[in-house]
């Protein structure tokens, strides 16, 4: 894009970004709301003002899913915590949920797409009905994409608490689960959670298009990112190995409409900026350039699935899991975890 083009693209998102903030303070009008901090008009903050662009982003590049969006976030139940702390919880994982939307979104819909790129926001598969989050259609092929966050703060607190984790299903695992000792709690593997991830991105996946589809589940984490690695490709239980725990009849789940899973290590950073509380390890709230030692996202093949194109990888900020050297990215059977002392 030639400077002019761009100087006109700016003028045109900084614009958008207005009308959007307006529309977001006229939908909650006077009460208070999980951004009217955010986004308050004497004063937007740091994450607000992230916000508020990426949403203008993709007003600018796929007319009315900015304004759908920002509605989407209007209809998120606030209730405080003061007065329901469990109720606030579930509406705040709600909130990161379409803050993970918003970023994917946001991503794909920048990406340098092939000229001639049909982009459709949740379309209804014409096969199962089912609406993933983004399909991405060219002359030859169709992408489709589905975001999901989960909720980790039982996880995280039991993670932090509990001397022991099991991040997959093993041997070893099962041994501990049949001798526990209420005095030596363990904490289990999410990978009942990435299983139902699956499923429903195979189910909206399958059979979308007469076209080749390539199907890519992108799925939000913490920074203990070996826990969905191991999860997905231990090699013993993996959901995409052929051992998988997942299995009908003997018969191992395929999922075979989902090419592979790109986890993103950017639930931290969402929740840290909504709550004022930095940066986390990027430093982009609403971006995926990692910096500074940052970690990368990481791509998880499905067997037989086809390889996620270049500028993708790129675009989410992705490497194959193969080839992560860092500790986290590590699968793991057993951890030991030990408080040294000051």
């Amino acid at each position: 894009m030639n400077q002019d083009l761009k100087s006109v693209a700016d003028q045109d998102i900084s614009d958008i970004s207005k009308i959007l903030a307006d529309r977001y303070r006229a939908g909650v009008g006077g009460r208070t709301h999980w951004l009217t901090y955010h986004l308050n008009k004497g004063r937007v903050t740091e994450f607000g003002q992230a916000l508020i662009c990426a949403l203008a982003s993709c007003e600018y590049r796929l007319p009315g899913l900015g304004e759908r969006l920002v509605d989407e976030l209007i209809g998120t139940g606030y209730t405080p915590a003061v007065q329901n702390p469990v109720a606030w919880r579930a509406g705040f994982q709600q909130l990161l949920q379409k803050f993970a939307e918003i970023l994917v979104l946001r991503v794909l819909l920048e990406a340098p797409w092939p000229a001639g790129a049909q982009f459709q926001h949740e379309p209804a598969n014409p096969t199962t009905g089912r609406r993933p989050e983004l399909a991405v259609e060219l002359e030859e092929r169709v992408y489709l994409f589905e975001v999901k966050c989960p909720s980790l703060v039982d996880h995280q607190a039991a993670r932090g608490a509990n001397p022991r984790q099991i991040p997959a299903r093993s041997t070893l695992g099962d041994t501990l689960r049949a001798n526990q000792n209420p005095n030596e709690p363990v904490t289990w593997p999410r990978d009942n959670v990435l299983k139902d991830f699956l499923e429903s991105a195979d189910d909206k996946f399958s059979g979308f298009s007469a076209k080749e589809t390539i199907g890519v589940l992108v799925v939000f984490w913490d920074a203990y990112v070996y826990e969905p690695i191991s999860a997905l490709k231990y090699p013993q239980s993996g959901l995409l190995t052929e051992h998988s725990f997942y299995q009908l009849n003997s018969v191992r789940v395929p999922f075979d409409s989902v090419d592979g899973v790109i986890i993103m290590n950017h639930l931290a950073v969402l929740h840290a900026g909504a709550q004022e509380q930095g940066h986390a390890h990027r430093p982009g709230f609403f971006r995926l350039d990692h910096v500074n030692g940052g970690l990368p996202n990481v791509w998880c093949q499905n067997i037989g699935g086809t390889q996620l194109d270049a500028f993708l990888m790129e675009a989410l900020d992705a490497i194959p899991v193969e080839d992560a050297e860092q500790v986290e990215y590590q699968l793991h059977e057993f951890i030991v975890w030990i408080n040294l002392p000051d």
